[in-house]
């Protein structure tokens, strides 16, 4: 049954990363993945890293495409956002006047810092979150979204059994449903609706718990599951 995401076309702001390239090769089952980066020819690179490691799978072959950041914001009606925190500002900062509009755009970014022997979650001095921030620069008419925080990423790239929710924060329920329809194409993965952008800062702060979780208690790849009674 084909997919009601638009286009059928999901595209990524600093896919080559490791949460980016986790989540992509599982997406290029269903949808033709745009894989973006600062220059075509490290996101060249990361497909071909793909292709070698997970054997060059006629699916991966032909849906993952590389190409740069500008392209995805240009064309793209789905976009995940997956840079490192530091640089998720700057960088749509940079391509806030390439956005097409009518779009909705996914942070998968988590502000997370190691403070000795513990992380925390970085907070802004304006004490909004990344997301609330994102939604600052980009046109009005893009919808931001929340999500992915809390996907260990290597589980996913391993392609290893994996059930975990995944909360999605942002304003509108039909933003929410097209990003839930996206989450739910990953086996393992449950999309919970935890409420708007200004709650967003709690999924952004998921992945500094968890990870002093998994070190304290000698975990490995805890994910959260909420279970009702």
């Amino acid at each position: 049954m084909p997919s009601s995401v638009e286009l059928q076309k999901i595209g990524f702001i600093g896919g080559t990363g490791d949460l980016g390239t986790a989540i992509a090769i599982h997406l290029a089952k269903e949808y033709e993945i745009l894989l973006g980066s600062r220059s075509v020819e490290k996101a060249q690179t990361a497909v071909n890293t793909i292709l070698t490691e997970k054997g060059n799978r006629d699916y991966l072959a032909q849906n993952l495409i590389p190409t740069e950041n500008e392209k995805v914001v240009e064309t793209c009606k789905i976009i995940l956002l997956t840079v490192p925190h530091e640089n998720a500002i700057a960088t749509i900062k940079g391509l806030a006047a390439r956005f097409s509009g009518d779009q909705i755009l996914i942070s998968a970014v988590a502000p997370v810092v190691r403070v000795g022997k513990e992380f925390h979650s970085e907070v802004d001095a304006s004490g909004k979150s990344v997301s609330q921030q994102i939604a600052l620069l980009v046109p009005k008419s893009v919808k931001v979204a929340t999500a992915f925080q809390s996907v260990p990423a290597h589980v996913l790239y391993e392609e290893r059994p994996i059930s975990s929710d995944v909360l999605v924060a942002c304003d509108e329920l039909e933003t929410y449903q097209k990003v839930a329809e996206i989450i739910s194409k990953i086996q393992g993965l449950r999309p919970l609706y935890l409420g708007t952008l200004n709650l967003s800062g709690e999924v952004e702060k998921l992945t500094a718990l968890i990870l002093n979780i998994a070190i304290k208690n000698k975990l490995k790849s805890p994910t959260p599951k909420f279970n009702s009674f």
